[in-house]
């Protein structure tokens, strides 16, 4: 079988699995941990980089579209507009150098991409988002900052000492990266069981909203198309598509599951859970591809 069509099948598999077996989510307290592992394979390949001016474009698109959605729905559905919002402004997914990786794209430029706009969305969403929820109540970053810098600094502190001090253990460590491929699979398991678990939840206890869960997905697949293109565009002058796609398109939507529950309602945090499911399928068919 064709190696790019075995992947994508495993992938989706495990996508299958996580939807099937929403029980899992109980294990959801591994993904961080998977994802620094694959981290930390992929960081020990590359030289880190500064910031490009793509970079901040990256930043600008991420705010630009989530502040348009809102704007746009507002007037019709309050609600829908906040969802949109969340969505939109949702920072770039710290696995997203993993599967930059796997597509064959510049991992270090992704990481600063992860990091420029983790550390801004820390900074900026207690400043913003009390006007667009209505509350007064202080937003907490702490924690999702701790986490970003744990999740991504660390591996690379480690990776690039290693490098630099044992190139021949690196070299020999390098020959199983393709563990970071499985380990995916098993974050992907559990990221969609957690999703599973949640759209469960909420469509059991809810009456008559099914016709709101479908504007929700449909808004989360809109901007998902939305950000992958503008993504693309941003870096095919340069020529960083799959680098600058991938950084806008594919979201650290367990930040903005947990801002939305802590400060508003669970519909709403149905959006980044639907989101997950729009990239993540997204990531699947691009892996398809790259290696067809």
């Amino acid at each position: 079988m064709n190696p790019g069509i075995s992947r994508t099948l495993k992938l989706l598999g495990a996508m299958c699995l996580g939807l099937a077996i929403p029980s899992a989510h109980v294990f959801h307290d591994l993904i961080p941990y998977a994802i620094m592992t694959m981290l930390w394979f992929a960081f020990l390949d590359i030289c880190p980089m500064g910031f490009r001016r793509q970079h901040f474009y990256l930043l600008a698109a991420n705010w630009v579209v989530g502040l348009a959605a809102w704007g746009l729905l507002y007037p019709f559905h309050p609600k829908l507009a906040l969802v949109a919002l969340l969505i939109g402004l949702t920072p770039t997914a710290t696995a997203s150098p993993v599967v930059t990786g796997m597509l064959g794209g510049r991992v270090e430029f992704v990481a600063g991409s992860v990091l420029l706009t983790n550390v801004c969305a820390g900074c900026l969403f207690p400043l913003v988002l009390p006007f667009f929820l209505g509350t007064k109540e202080a937003i907490s970053v702490i924690p999702f900052l701790r986490q970003t810098f744990i999740v991504i600094l660390l591996p690379l502190a480690i990776a690039q000492s290693l490098r630099l001090g044992a190139p021949r253990w690196t070299q020999a460590i390098l020959r199983y990266r393709s563990v970071s491929f499985y380990l995916w699979m098993f974050a992907l398991f559990l990221i969609t069981a957690q999703a599973s678990h949640f759209l469960l939840s909420e469509w059991r206890a809810g009456d008559g909203c099914t016709p709101l869960l479908i504007q929700i997905g449909l808004v989360a697949v809109v901007i998902c198309v939305i950000n992958f293109a503008l993504g693309w565009k941003i870096g095919q002058r340069v020529g960083l598509v799959r680098e600058t796609s991938q950084s806008l398109g594919q979201k650290n939507t367990m930040f903005t599951i947990w801002i939305a529950l802590l400060y508003t309602d669970p519909i709403v945090a149905l959006g980044p859970t639907f989101y997950i499911l729009c990239h993540s399928s997204y990531n699947a068919w691009q892996i398809a591809r790259c290696r067809k």
